[in-house]
């Protein structure tokens, strides 16, 4: 039976106390979801745990890197058992196990950390026109009590938050970081945030995927591909943490995509091709 990847934040802590007391038994990730935020991770993630071959985490988001490190049998506890994992391949031919955490994209620590621990896991990063992003991730604060400025202001490009340099991963790590909680332009710069991650994995271990992909409730043949996962016919999974809102003022849009623009010149150079909003 695959481990449920959601859990009430109580049950949560006492599966975490039991779990931890076998980590040698338990898997590390196969494949992490790094990003980013407001951009269909927890849509992707929902596909990928009704595929038959995947066994999903205690929760979606770990975020084991992204916060003080912890000890790496604490990160163990969140993944199924080796032997849940080989009795799904001897059903299905192949099992995997993963996360989704969507601050590790941005994180600059986080790359270094991943892969002292993990240097094998597939990483997947789901972008979205950061525009968009941009206007989700500003809503997204403002219902969960982050955010009071209005829109203007918040996303105002000569305002954008200043962000002390990677080497202060203490900032960053906080968990009320202003760019973990707002952080609305900088999280759509998608281009320095992969350079960091490709300073550190090899290209062939990350697949970058653009969030229209994820249109269709089933797991995209890219991801499929990727990972090695059969072609199984998976239940269709309804989109996940979808907003709600009205559209901002043109002009608010008009400034972010003159402010994204060479941004996202930068990231098609970096990854060799285009992705389908202004440059």
């Amino acid at each position: 039976m695959p481990v449920r990847h959601q859990v009430t934040r109580g049950a949560l802590g006492l599966q975490l106390a039991t779990r931890r007391l076998d980590p040698r038994a338990r898997a590390l990730p196969d494949f992490v979801v790094i990003g980013a935020q407001k951009a269909g991770t927890s849509s992707l993630y929902g596909q990928l745990a009704a595929h038959p071959s995947v066994v999903p985490a205690l929760r979606k988001e770990v975020h084991h890197f992204d916060r003080r490190p912890a000890p790496i049998a604490h990160y163990r506890a969140f993944f199924p058992r080796r032997s849940v994992l080989d009795a799904v391949a001897a059903r299905t031919g192949r099992a995997l196990t993963g996360e989704a955490t969507p601050y590790y994209l941005f994180h600059p620590a986080v790359p270094e950390r991943l892969h002292a621990s993990v240097p094998d896991a597939r990483l997947i990063a789901v972008l979205r026109d950061p525009v968009a992003r941009a206007i989700s991730g500003y809503h997204h604060a403002v219902r969960v009590g982050d955010e009071r400025r209005p829109i203007e202001e918040a996303l105002d490009p000569a305002a954008a938050e200043v962000l002390p340099p990677p080497s202060e991963a203490a900032w960053y790590d906080a968990a009320r970081c202003p760019a973990r909680l707002h952080g609305y332009l900088a999280r759509g710069r998608y281009a320095e945030q992969l350079e960091r991650w490709l300073a550190v994995f090899p290209r062939g271990q990350l697949l970058v995927l653009e969030s229209d992909a994820l249109r269709g409730g089933s797991v995209p043949a890219a991801v499929l591909a990727f990972l090695g996962l059969p072609d199984d016919a998976a239940p269709a999974v309804p989109d996940r943490n979808v907003g709600a809102y009205a559209a901002p003022a043109l002009g608010i849009e008009a400034r972010l995509v003159d402010y994204f623009r060479p941004h996202n010149a930068r990231l098609g150079s970096l990854l060799g091709f285009q992705l389908p909003w202004p440059a």
